[in-house]
């Protein structure tokens, strides 16, 4: 029997014992990283892990695993969990299942960047200002979540009720918790079940591509060879829209003929995208696709777990998880890097300390996203950021491209490789994206996989723009989105009758049998 004030931690290299309790018990694995050089991770030991309500409710409701990082020589076994774990800016404290599905990221808590290969030693980039209390009320939302997930909705009311009670009413937990309250008593049923083209877009022809997107992944499949009784292309597209994927068809290469165009007049004009441009469109490619990848799913599909086998633990973060991850990435990891070096090669200043803390952007640009709340919300920050990112990169030029510095590496790193990787990145997440979907069965239809293409057609006609004005931008896509609209108009009108009888068939169905939600 352990001493009843402390925790009874089990140390990571009983890692299987610790599975093995929780499927036994049924509680999730409450697993902590701790490092020596951490401030915030003593902090936590000595002035949170000791409140005695806290203790008992960890020891009561949890299987706790203590991992030390920092070691003198690799350990196979902490590079898996910390490779697992331990993301770019990612909380130490998680709860967990007994498969690795992570139910929760206590926020607030320190964060973490990896900083070598071997994952041996982290880079603490927030030292976190998590208190006891906090960090029970995030317990009892982490619980009420792991609840969820099992479609306990009674014990997840009466988690999140209890979080509501016993928390700062400004605190993340009061926040996460109202988030959930909702969907609780809804039994898994959202409030947000589609995705508003006008608040996420930030350009006419990205909010035109979106709406006519949403409308048409509402059009079954069988509908997209069925005579199309609007109008007709022109030029040699009169003779080839006859069906509704022809439509699509055509609506895919006016935006790459925007493409052509632009790149056209840009080199007429002796404007040709530069080295980091070139780059810069690659990524807004990516981005596109990415997002894509978001067409046609609901509310609950963002946060369903899906392995549900511990391959290889933690890496299984639900497509809301990997969206904001993406986010964080993105604005709050990679671009402060690339920032740095150039600010380093424009000054000739390179200072001892590289890596300058996440606090100061935040101060500049608020905090990374949270992992609860409106998907149109995230989806809106994540345009506004990336938007806000590709104007002040596509200045970058080709001698830049080969400046360097060290981060968190080791060693340094240059601007093209590090630009090249905002785009890369997001073509794995997209790919993660489409696997996690295979796993929670939701088929791609036609529909969406033809929205799909009109996102990437989007990204490659934004691409070619890359460093001409708002308004040059605006002047380009001023016809493709003018047509755009008015097809979006005419398949809406074409399909009004339908769409509403899904829409009202989709409404009886949700009141007869509420869609469960999987946190």
């Amino acid at each position: 029997m352990s001493e009843t004030n402390k925790i009874d931690w089990i140390h990571h290299t009983s890692y299987v014992h610790a599975i093995e309790q929780s499927k036994s018990t049924g509680k999730p694995i409450l697993i902590y990283f701790h490092s020596q050089s951490c401030g915030g991770c003593n902090r936590l030991v000595d002035s949170v892990f000791n409140d005695t309500q806290l203790i008992g409710a960890v020891n009561d409701s949890t299987i706790p695993v203590w991992v030390e990082v920092e070691n003198s020589k690799p350990d196979p076994r902490i590079s898996e969990l910390v490779g697992s774990h331990i993301f770019i800016m990612s909380p130490v404290l998680q709860l967990i299942s007994s498969d690795g599905d992570i139910y929760h990221k206590f926020l607030g808590a320190p964060l973490h960047t990896r900083l070598d290969l071997g994952y041996c030693r982290v880079h603490h980039d927030v030292e976190g200002d998590i208190d006891a209390s906090e960090t029970a009320s995030q317990l009892s939302v982490g619980l009420a979540k792991q609840a969820m997930a099992s479609f306990n909705y009674s014990i997840a009311e009466s988690k999140l009720r209890k979080a509501l009670n016993a928390s700062n009413t400004a605190s993340v937990a009061v926040r996460e918790a109202a988030y959930w309250l909702p969907i609780v008593q809804a039994r898994g049923q959202y409030p947000e079940d589609s995705v508003s083209e006008d608040g996420i877009a930030q350009t006419a022809i990205a909010r035109e591509v979106r709406r006519f997107c949403n409308t048409l992944i509402q059009v079954p499949d069988h509908e997209l060879m069925v005579d199309w009784p609007g109008v007709q292309g022109e030029g040699g597209w009169a003779h080839y829209t006859d069906c509704l994927r022809e439509l699509c068809l055509g609506i895919y290469q006016m935006l790459l003929d925007v493409a052509t165009d632009a790149a056209q007049k840009r080199a007429a004009q002796g404007r040709s995208l530069t080295r980091a441009q070139m780059i810069i469109r690659d990524w807004q490619v990516s981005f596109r696709d990415l997002q894509a990848s978001l067409i046609g799913l609901k509310g609950p599909e963002y946060d369903q777990q899906h392995l549900h086998q511990n391959y290889t633990l933690g890496k299984q973060r639900t497509i809301r998880n990997n969206i904001v991850h993406c986010v964080m990435a993105e604005f709050w990891a990679h671009s402060p890097a690339i920032r740095s070096t150039l600010e380093a090669s424009r000054t000739g200043i390179r200072h001892s300390e590289n890596v300058s803390p996440a606090l100061v952007n935040w101060k500049i640009h608020g905090p990374a996203p949270y992992n609860f709340g409106s998907i149109q919300s995230l989806l809106t920050l994540w345009e506004k950021r990336h938007q806000q990112l590709v104007e002040e990169f596509s200045g970058i030029t080709d001698a830049e491209l080969d400046a360097s510095l060290n981060w968190w590496e080791d060693s340094p790193v240059s601007v093209k490789f590090r630009l090249c990787r905002l785009g890369w990145h997001f073509h794995d997440h997209a790919a993660v994206v489409e696997t996690i979907c295979q796993r929670i069965g939701h088929e791609r239809s036609e529909t969406e996989l033809l929205a799909k293409l009109l996102f990437n057609a989007l990204g490659r006609a934004e691409g070619e723009m890359v460093g001409l004005s708002r308004d040059e931008q605006q002047a380009l896509f001023a016809s493709a989105a003018h047509q755009l609209k008015t097809r979006s108009d005419e398949l809406a009108r074409v399909y009004e009758g339908y769409l509403n009888k899904r829409a009202d068939a989709a409404y009886a169905t949700t009141q007869a049998q509420p869609v469960a939600a999987a946190v």
